[in-house]
């Protein structure tokens, strides 16, 4: 038995091992071994369809997907398909038509209940009554014509009194209001004085981390970087003819110069008509490539180690922080 404890040992490593090699090897073909890929697409009288196929390793693995009125995949592992998409879809349809269905058997065993009868308990107006005064006003009494003039003088003085004293609210009111408004004014102009100079400032700064060195070698090399990243993402071989037409003869113009700027990418492969007399879009078209991870791995790890990076990224994030600051404290 204790000879055996060595073996059962050296088997759960080798199985360690043997898991971690073939773990490796797939990472290293999911890196270097291309996926391949190649479709078609066609559209006439506004009528689509298409094609696309993807495939690794040999089509070990392989994709494929085409549209004509509905989308249908289907995926395969050596010869064995183990996913298809439009099975789905056909039992979702049934699933939704058995839903329907049951819904409108449910329907027609209990019919809409009548509605509710009214309530017996009904709340009529009460009549309006006509109210008549009854009585007579009493009359005043008669006062001295001396007494009479007296209070008439008095109340007059008061009112005057007090229009006065209206009129000097009034005048205190509107010059504390204007002085206010001029404080306030004068504090608005300082304020967009400061934001512009600040914003000057940042600009003067900006200007100068995008003028310098460091930061024009970096971007030289990103640029570098994505034509490389974009070559890899373009097909290797296009082919077929593309017309198109709109409705404004500009837009027509425009979608020409556009296609005259992308001419190196396709040249002669492509071949693009516009319509300058009719709106249409239509034509046919294939194409062909592959991808490979590791170039878009490795650039990026390239663009990471770089010694500028860590320049411009500490630059980005120092006023992204700025900004923030900012943004709570106003």
């Amino acid at each position: 038995m204790p000879a055996l404890i060595p073996a059962i040992l050296k088997g759960i490593l080798f199985l360690i091992l043997l898991l971690l090699g073939l773990l490796l090897l797939i990472l290293l073909l999911l890196l270097f071994v291309p996926f391949c890929y190649r479709g078609h697409g066609k559209r006439v009288e506004e009528q689509l369809s298409g094609a696309l196929r993807v495939s690794w390793l040999f089509s070990l693995l392989r994709l494929k997907l085409s549209y004509r009125e509905q989308m249908k995949g289907e995926l395969y592992f050596l010869c064995f398909r183990i996913y298809q998409l439009e099975h789905e879809e056909e039992e979702e349809a049934v699933h939704i038509a058995n839903g329907d269905a049951e819904k409108a058997s449910v329907y027609a065993e209990n019919p809409e209940s009548k509605a509710p009868p009214a309530s017996e308990n009904e709340v009529y107006p009460a009549p309006r009554q006509s109210v008549t005064e009854k009585g007579t006003e009493a009359l005043p009494e008669q006062i001295n014509g001396t007494e009479a003039e007296t209070a008439a003088a008095l109340e007059a003085a008061e009112e005057r009194q007090r229009n006065r004293q209206l009129q000097e609210k009034k005048r205190r009111h509107a010059k504390a209001k204007s002085s206010s408004e001029a404080e306030r004014k004068q504090g608005k102009l300082a304020a967009i004085w400061n934001r512009m100079q600040q914003l000057y400032q940042r600009a003067e700064t900006e200007y100068d981390f995008f003028q310098s060195e460091r930061t024009q070698r970096f971007l030289h090399y990103l640029k570098s970087k994505l034509f490389r990243f974009l070559r890899e993402l373009i097909p290797r071989r296009i082919a077929g003819e593309l017309r198109f037409g709109f409705a404004d003869p500009a837009v027509t113009g425009q979608g020409a110069a556009l296609a005259a700027l992308l001419l190196p990418f396709y040249r002669d492969s492509l071949r693009i008509e516009p319509l300058f007399d009719r709106e249409e879009l239509s034509g046919e078209l294939s194409f062909r490539g592959h991808l490979q991870l590791f170039v878009f791995l490795f650039g990026a790890a390239q663009i990471w180690f770089h010694r500028d990076f860590r320049y411009v990224y500490r630059h980005i994030r120092g006023k992204d922080k700025r900004q923030k600051t900012e943004g709570v404290h106003g």
